[in-house]
This record gives structure tokens, C-alpha cells and sequence, in this order.
């Protein structure tokens, strides 16, 4: 049975192995003769030796009548497990080349990336701050933003510079010039080349970068003490749906220049 067991591994059908194990006991035999010592069905015998003697496992003896010799055994074992090495090696290159097909696949869904993955989602005020001016580093075109209290702690404009064919645009509340501090700021940043309007009020603290990254502060409705979430979201969609609301504020908005004459007189 263990032969027997050791030949399918290798290759054989049952009755094909069970036909060769009755065959090497003797010089040679007939399907007939076979089918009784190997338990075959007589009518599969013949189909059985067959596929041996064609895959060059047993040999037809020559003379009156169907009659076949088995070949040696180590004869066998090496024409099966060279069969075995030649389907390995199919497989082996069929494998390679799936495995090409599906890591392009596997690559695509790892860019994907998980739900959003593009939504951070920060609570600590100066996280939040060097979040947002990371943001403004990595801008290469344009910075939109909305100024609206409260004030996480903006950068001077002693430390801030204005990249070279960087487009800054900013709208500030009114009374943002009421606070003498916060007015110097502006100016500041308008001598830095930062293009400035302001209105009435603002919904919300908000900076776009580029068309795709977005930051904006949510304040905690429950919370007396100005608590806010600082939300960034790389999304060029949202972006350019926030940039719409950006550009109709602007258009209504009044230039720094304007308002300042108007508060001189």
C-alpha cells in the first residue's frame, strides 16, 4: 500500500499504479492477467496499460497476442519526477508572472489607501499651528486663507518670507484692526508682498494650499475657553469647492489700502 501510495504521489492514477506494482512481480502479463492481480476492471486494463506504455512506464512485448513488461523501477521513478520537475517549473513561471499581474494590482490598492486616510483630525493648539505653516512651506502656487479668531499663534512677520511666484491672498474680520497688535501684523504682512481684503465677518478660520490641501478650525460649541479642532484634509474636490466660497468672500471683501485711508480721515 505504501508503494502504492508512493507512486500517486509521483503521478500515477491508482489503477494505473496498482497495474504496474502487478506487473513488476512477473516477466510479464496480459491485460487480462493483470486486471485479476491488480483488482482493475477488466475493460479498464487495457486503457490503463496503454497510458503506461505511453508514457514509457511499461513496454508491449512483441510476439502473438497484448502482452506487457514492466520497466525498473528506478527506470520509473526518474521518468515520473522528471514529469514532476518539468510541471513544477510550468508552475513556477506561471507564478512568477501572476505575481507581477497582482502586484501591480497590490500596489494600486496600497495608493489607495484606507478610508480617510487624507482626514487628520488635530486637537492640540501647537500641533495644530505647525501643521498649518508645514502646509504653507510645502505650497508651490497659491495660499488662500480666512482669518478668523481665535488666534493659535500666527507667525510674525519678522519670521515669515513670501516665496517668489507663491500667490498669498488673505481675508481678515474688520475689527481685527481694532487690536493694534493684530494691526501691525496685517501691515506687515502686505509690505511682504501678501495680498489683503477684509469684511464684515467670517465663518471660520481657513487656508487652502494649492488647490488640494485644505486646514480650517472647527471651535467646540460646548466649550467657553475658544477650544477649536484643526481639521486638514488632502482633497483637491474639497478644495476647490472651499475655493469658490473663498473667491465670492474676496470679491465682496474691501482691499487693506481702502480701509485703512477710510479709517485715517
Amino acid at each position: 500500500m505504501s508503494n502504492m501510495a508512493g507512486l500517486v504521489d509521483l503521478g500515477l492514477t491508482r489503477y494505473e499504479a496498482r497495474a504496474y506494482l502487478a506487473l513488476i512481480g512477473r516477466r510479464d502479463g496480459t491485460p487480462a492477467e493483470i486486471a485479476r492481480m491488480a483488482s482493475i476492471p477488466r475493460q479498464r486494463a487495457y486503457d490503463v496499460l496503454a497510458s503506461l506504455s505511453e508514457r514509457g512506464l511499461v513496454l508491449p512485448v512483441p510476439g502473438h497476442g497484448v502482452r506487457y513488461r514492466a520497466q525498473p523501477p528506478d527506470h520509473v521513478t526518474e521518468l515520473l519526477i522528471a514529469v514532476r520537475r518539468r510541471e513544477l517549473d510550468r508552475l513556477a513561471r506561471g507564478a512568477t508572472d501572476m505575481a507581477a499581474d497582482l502586484s501591480a494590482l497590490y500596489q494600486r490598492g496600497q495608493d489607495l489607501g484606507k478610508p480617510l486616510d487624507y482626514v487628520e483630525v488635530l486637537r492640540d493648539r501647537e500641533h495644530a499651528v505647525e501643521r498649518v505653516q508645514k502646509l504653507w512651506a510645502e505650497a508651490s502656487r497659491e495660499v488662500l486663507t480666512l482669518v478668523h479668531p481665535p488666534y493659535l499663534g500666527a507667525s510674525s512677520p519678522q519670521d515669515t518670507v513670501v516665496p517668489p511666484g507663491i500667490v498669498q491672498r488673505a481675508i481678515y474680520e474688520l475689527a481685527t484692526l481694532d487690536d493694534p497688535r493684530m494691526a501691525a501684523q496685517i501691515s506687515g504682512y502686505a509690505a511682504l508682498g501678501e495680498q489683503i481684503r477684509l469684511t464684515t465677518v467670517l465663518p471660520l478660520k481657513l487656508t487652502i494650499v494649492d488647490g488640494r490641501s485644505v486646514a480650517f478650525n472647527m471651535p467646540d460649541p460646548s466649550e467657553a475657553d475658544g477650544s477649536v479642532t484643526t481639521l486638514v484634509v488632502q482633497h483637491e474636490a474639497l478644495a476647490a469647492t472651499l475655493k469658490i466660497a473663498f473667491e465670492s468672500l474676496w470679491a465682496g471683501a474691501r482691499p487693506l489700502a481702502d480701509v485703512l485711508a477710510a479709517r485715517s480721515y
